[in-house]
């Protein structure tokens, strides 16, 4: 049997190996917390860092976008489109109405558009060009009578280019010789057989660089 010392001494010993124990236990749950938190800190760190790379990252793309839009809208790659235009013009009077010209352009195929403008078709009945009156807003009515018309040839679409052009000088001079009044270029000068012949190789010339380009 022990005495009264052993067991009081056994009793102690417990006693400190019980606290020696719970101290290591805490210790090991406290690291433990530690490190968890450290590790939770590094991981938003790199989420943080992260988000931030990829906010500059687009921030630097949109830019470039922009300098391109830009870019794009400075340099115009597209074939530029040179619109040919013939002016008819009466020093006497309002001869041109949309019941004149409509008398006048018997012996061609045309449509009166519901706009007020006459559309010219080439022999397969696609648009030519057109013809607007002169003076704003370049429109015609029962009504609105006019001493100044243009023929406008748009190249861009066109079934048969050349036809069309043909047919745009054809009929502005019938138109002239109907109406016994002035043709005139673009700018309102008089326009003599060497400023359309000179038309018609710039027509051309811009039709072939259309076609090469859209190839």
């Amino acid at each position: 049997m022990f005495n009264l010392a052993e067991i009081l001494t056994l009793l102690i010993g417990c006693l400190l190996a019980l606290v020696f124990i719970d101290g290591v236990r805490r210790a090991i749950r406290i690291r433990r917390s530690k490190l968890k938190v450290d590790l939770i800190d590094t991981s938003a760190t790199d989420i943080s860092d992260f988000e931030e790379e990829w906010q500059a990252f687009d921030k630097l793309e949109e830019e470039s976008e922009s300098q391109v839009d830009n870019l794009e809208e400075e340099i115009d790659i597209s074939p530029n489109t040179v619109l040919n235009i013939i002016h008819l013009h009466d020093d006497t009077g309002s001869v041109f109405s949309e019941s004149s010209l409509s008398k006048a352009l018997v012996f061609y195929n045309y449509t009166f558009e519901e706009k007020g403008f006459f559309t010219v078709l080439d022999s397969e009945n696609s648009p030519a060009f057109s013809i607007i009156n002169g003076k704003n807003p370049g429109l015609f009515s029962e009504s609105v009578a006019s001493n100044d018309i243009a023929l406008v040839l748009d190249p861009k679409n066109l079934s048969n280019p050349v036809e069309a052009f043909e047919l745009f000088v054809e009929v502005s001079q019938s138109l002239q010789e109907t109406f016994q009044c002035n043709i005139l270029d673009e700018d309102r000068n008089f326009m003599t057989k060497q400023m359309i012949e000179h038309m018609k190789h710039q027509f051309h010339e811009h039709q072939r660089q259309f076609l090469a380009s859209a190839s």
